[in-house]
């Protein structure tokens, strides 16, 4: 497996989002992808290996040393779910030992299991695992995913993850280039959430699936070489034209989920400008997931950039 299509699969770990509840607003459960943090860090200490993860006391301290960094609202701290759970990604085994047999797990683990409760990674992610730079860059996508107010605690605020995204891109080559020299992780995520459609003109082209092109780019809100943060709620699924132009600072999405246009666009100069004109007091077009509308911090922040 390349160190890209890994970084796909971890930027799709579905874990789940909430329900707004007491005023609470919907989020993604963070406990899958916290659980292989965990198992990263006692990779890197040489207390489990990719083929032999333990469900153990030092795996869930891990856990629950981040757990209490970014839980929410009606967040539990309950390691043993992603444990077992993470088999219906693709890469997981979890299994219990029985003398020599090993009994693939059927339900979450009990902390009396410690001992006899293994887990392994699999479908070559194994392998990469293994080395240590690519661990790293598996441990910058996790947190650039789904914990990017983790970076500064993790010590990684002043990293260049800019040499980890040309290096993941080099691996697949010709067969799937950066655009823009965003993660291609982040833009399938994105137009997912949206369903390949512009946030701002509702703009829905996508070729057949044996072509599999679609003309919706995925902005960043607030740009990754500033922020490290490749959450959904930093994106949105724009139309070239639209991304061009909130780019350059002449519209933006703005906390009050509408378009605001520059007053430096001029309709009666041409039918572009027009139409950027109108757009303005439009409502941004949004996912159906509340948990992945745009995160008002970046839209105040796109919203102070619009040109005067």
């Amino acid at each position: 497996m390349s160190l890209n299509r890994a970084i796909s699969l971890l930027y799709d770990l579905h874990p789940g989002t909430t329900k707004a509840e007491d005023g609470a607003p919907p989020h993604e459960r963070p406990h899958k992808p916290l659980l292989l943090l965990a198992v990263l860090d006692l990779i890197d200490e040489g207390r489990a290996t990719p083929n032999r993860i333990p469900w153990c006391q030092e795996l869930r301290d891990r856990f629950s040393a981040r757990f209490l960094l970014v839980r929410k609202h009606n967040d539990q701290n309950t390691p043993e779910n992603p444990f077992f759970y993470l088999q219906t990604q693709g890469f997981w085994e979890a299994w219990i030992e029985d003398g020599s047999r090993q009994i693939p797990l059927q339900t979450t683990p009990l902390v009396r299991q410690m001992g006899k409760v293994f887990a392994r990674f699999t479908n070559g992610i194994e392998h990469l695992a293994a080395l240590p730079d690519a661990r790293d860059a598996m441990r910058e996508a996790l947190l650039s995913r789904y914990f990017p107010q983790l970076r500064a605690i993790e010590g990684m605020e002043d990293e260049a993850p800019a040499a980890d995204r040309a290096a993941i891109a080099a691996d697949e080559g010709a067969n799937e280039q950066t655009e823009y020299g965003r993660s291609p992780a982040f833009r399938r995520l994105i137009l997912d959430i949206y369903d390949h459609q512009c946030a701002a003109c509702g703009l829905r082209i996508r070729l057949s699936a044996g072509n599999n092109v679609s003309f919706i780019d995925a902005a960043h809100l607030i740009p990754f070489a500033q922020s490290h943060n490749d959450h959904p709620t930093n994106g949105l699924a724009l139309c070239k034209n639209h991304h061009w132009a909130m780019d350059r600072d002449i519209i933006a999405p703005c906390p009050d989920l509408r378009w605001h246009v520059s007053p430096l666009i001029d309709p009666r100069r041409s039918n572009g400008e027009q139409e950027l004109h109108e757009l303005a007091g439009k409502s941004l077009l949004l996912p159906k997931d509340p948990a992945f509308h745009p995160d008002e911090e970046g839209l105040r922040w796109r919203c102070g950039k619009l040109s005067a």
